[in-house]
């Protein structure tokens, strides 16, 4: 919530705020002058999970972020991560600005790895934070009426934008993205794997990416979504089957997402040679040499 420098003056600010796919769009006019605070305890019991893209339109303002200082004037762009503590005061009569959130695990990958936390602010010069500039009020035009699947392809493309405005080289990307896209899948098929409802088109818009961009991803392991969600559902239950021989095989077969118990038992004699039943057995009285 804004706090007022003048705790007697009145507060006035028109907003507006639009949702579209993976974005959210707020623009702000006359605002009175004020300092916004996000501090760390907001932070934790609110955490976003997405990177802001601020847009200066009044005359500037004054940012303390990450441990850095800075002002901005009309036009600079400043992108950060927002579940970073920061503070900002107007440095204007009129405060005006725009702010996009994108989720991180859409715009991490295209940005350098520099180890340190993001924030970067990109001064309104010709070259690319202009054209970032003049992509963010088109999108902000267009967005409402783009389709899900066309929505999802405009939001790539801004953050490979973003990513060459803050430094990363075109060419890098392309591994960068796949390998980063890559991890973030196998996290999460990872925490959900219990889930009976787990499928590629769930992890796609978990992710907020395409279900292309996750198969593409997949590719250079030699492995589909499906299969590796299917792998990593077999080789716990074996390793329940083993390890826990109290728990029977329904109950360890539905623990780990199976719908059926059918499938479970050919899923698993295919990929292991034996019923799991067969395989209980021969490990509690191994053959002897």
């Amino acid at each position: 919530m804004p706090e007022c420098d003048d705790k007697a003056a009145p507060f006035t600010a028109r907003v507006s705020r639009l949702t579209v796919g993976p974005l959210l769009h707020m623009h702000y006019q006359e605002i009175t002058p004020c300092r916004v605070r996000r501090g760390a305890r907001e932070i934790a019991r609110y955490p976003r999970q997405a990177c802001s893209i601020y847009r200066e339109a009044s005359a500037g303002a004054w940012f303390e972020r990450a441990g850095q200082e800075f002002t901005t004037k009309t036009g600079d762009i400043v992108i950060a991560d927002l579940d970073l503590p920061f503070q900002t005061r107007s440095l204007a009569q009129a405060y005006s600005h725009d702010v996009w959130l994108v989720p991180k695990l859409a715009l991490t990958p295209y940005l350098p790895a520099s180890g340190r936390p993001m924030l970067q602010r990109l001064a309104a010069e010709p070259g690319t934070a202009r054209l970032l500039g003049a992509y963010l009020d088109v999108l902000g035009q267009e967005a409402a009426s783009m389709s899900p699947a066309t929505l999802d392809r405009v939001t790539d493309n801004l953050c490979r934008l973003i990513g060459v405005a803050c430094g990363m080289a075109a060419g890098e990307q392309v591994d960068a993205v796949r390998e980063a896209r890559l991890a973030q899948a196998k996290r999460y098929v990872e925490s959900h794997l219990a889930d009976p409802h787990l499928s590629p088109a769930g992890v796609a818009a978990a992710l907020g990416i395409s279900l292309r961009s996750l198969h593409i991803a997949f590719e250079p392991t030699g492995s589909s979504v499906a299969r590796y969600i299917l792998q990593r559902r077999l080789q716990e239950c074996r390793s329940m089957l083993l390890n826990d021989r109290k728990r029977s095989i329904t109950d360890i077969a539905f623990a780990w997402g199976f719908n059926t118990l059918s499938g479970f038992y050919r899923a698993f004699q295919a990929a292991y040679g034996a019923s799991p039943g067969d395989l209980r057995a021969a490990s509690r009285h191994p053959p002897l040499n």
